[in-house]
C-alpha cells in the first residue's frame, strides 16, 4: 500500500515561481521570499518582470533599506521589464534609477514621477538614462511630473545607444534630444512628446540625413508645442518632418500659443494641414488640439474654427471638431479647438 506525500508549495516548478514573482514588487519579493533556500534565492535572481516603488523604500522599517544593501538590483541579470514609481519625494541616497546601466537584458523601462515637488531631479534622471547602452531594449516611457519639468542639458551630453528601440513616449524632451531619438533609433515604430527649444526663426530647422531620407517605420506620432509667449518654429519643423514619415497611420498633435504671429497663422488654416499631411496617404486617425489666446477682439477666432468645419480635407477624415472658449473682459480671448476621428 503506497504512503501518499502531501505537496508543498516548494514542489512547484520553477516556471510557475517566476510567473507569480512578476506579479509582486521588489519589496514584497525580498520580503516574503528572499532566504527561504537557495532555490528561491536564485530563481529571483531569475526574475524578467521588476516593480518599485519609492515610497516602501522611505515609509518601511530598517528591514527597507537593509533590502536595499543586500538585496542589489544589479544582480537581477535577466531582468527585462523595469518599472519604478517615485510615489515619495526624491531622495538622493535611494536613487535607484542609477542602476538602469546594470540591466543589460533589458526590454522596457518606465518611471512614473509623480511626487517630486521641486522637481529637483529631473536633470539627473534624464542625464542618466539618456547616457546608457541598452541592446534590447524597445519600449521607454517617462512619465510624471518630474518629466514636465525643462532640463538644462546640452546637445553633447546625451551619448544613448538604444540600436533596437521601437516605442517613446515621454513628457517633453528638448528639441535636440527628440531628433537625436528620430535619427539614431532606426526601428521606432511610435513617438511621443512634448517638444521645446526649438531652434529659432534665425536659424533654419535642418533634419539630419537619416531622417530626410524617411522613416518608414515610423507609424505613430504624437508632438506638441506648449508655449504661450515665445515664437518658436514648430510649424517648419513639422513642414519639413511629417513627409519623411510616409508611413504614418495616426498622428496627434497638441500646442498652445498666442495668436498673434504669423507663423502661428499656419496652424488655423485647414489648407496648410491639407499640404502638411500631403504625403502622409496612409494617414487614417488624426487628433488635434489647438488651443490660443489673443487680445485682439478682432481676429474672430470663431470664423477660424468654422474653416475646419468646412474643409474637404478634414471632412474626408470624418472628424468631430468641439471647441471652448473663454473670455476676459478687456483682456483676452481663449479657444480650445478639439479635432479628431
Amino acid at each position: 500500500m503506497s504512503v501518499e506525500r502531501r505537496s508543498s508549495i516548494e514542489d512547484l516548478a520553477n516556471e510557475i515561481w517566476l510567473e507569480m514573482f512578476d506579479y509582486l514588487d521588489w519589496i514584497n519579493l525580498f520580503s516574503t521570499f528572499y532566504g527561504l533556500n537557495k532555490r528561491i534565492n536564485q530563481l529571483l535572481m531569475c526574475i524578467k518582470i521588476l516593480s518599485v516603488y519609492s515610497s516602501y523604500l522611505i515609509n518601511q522599517s530598517d528591514r527597507i533599506y537593509l533590502c536595499f544593501k543586500e538585496f542589489p538590483l544589479d544582480e537581477f541579470k535577466q531582468l527585462q521589464h523595469f518599472r519604478l514609481t517615485y510615489d515619495y519625494p526624491y531622495d538622493e541616497s535611494l536613487n535607484i534609477a542609477k542602476y538602469f546601466r546594470s540591466f543589460s537584458t533589458l526590454k522596457s523601462f518606465i518611471i512614473d514621477g509623480n511626487y517630486d515637488e521641486n522637481c529637483r531631479c529631473t536633470n539627473e534622471f534624464t542625464t542618466i538614462i539618456f547616457r546608457q547602452y541598452c541592446p534590447f531594449l524597445q519600449h521607454l516611457h517617462l512619465h510624471g511630473n518630474v518629466f514636465e519639468q525643462e532640463v538644462q542639458i546640452t546637445e553633447n551630453i546625451c551619448t544613448f545607444n538604444f540600436p533596437f528601440l521601437r516605442h517613446v513616449h515621454v513628457n517633453k524632451l528638448p528639441f535636440h534630444l527628440a531628433i537625436q531619438l528620430l535619427n539614431q533609433c532606426t526601428h521606432l515604430h511610435s513617438f511621443s512628446s512634448i517638444l521645446y527649444n526649438y531652434p529659432s526663426e534665425e536659424n533654419v530647422v535642418v533634419l539630419p540625413d537619416r531622417i530626410r531620407i524617411g522613416l518608414p517605420l515610423l507609424k505613430k506620432l504624437h508632438l506638441g508645442e506648449d508655449n504661450f509667449y515665445e515664437k518658436e518654429t514648430s510649424s517648419t519643423f513639422l513642414e519639413l518632418f511629417l513627409p519623411c514619415c510616409p508611413n504614418l497611420c495616426a498622428f496627434n498633435f497638441h500646442i498652445r500659443f498666442n495668436d498673434c504671429y504669423a507663423n502661428r497663422d499656419k496652424f488655423l488654416s485647414p489648407n496648410w494641414w491639407k499640404l502638411t499631411l500631403a504625403s502622409n496617404n496612409k494617414l487614417n486617425r488624426i487628433f488635434l488640439h489647438l488651443h490660443w489666446w489673443t487680445r485682439d477682439i478682432r481676429n474672430n477666432g470663431f470664423e477660424k474654427i468654422q474653416r475646419f468645419g468646412a474643409s474637404p480635407f478634414f471632412i474626408a477624415f470624418n472628424v468631430d471638431i468641439k471647441y471652448e472658449f473663454k473670455s476676459e473682459f478687456m483682456r483676452s480671448l481663449e479657444y480650445d479647438l478639439y479635432i479628431k476621428n
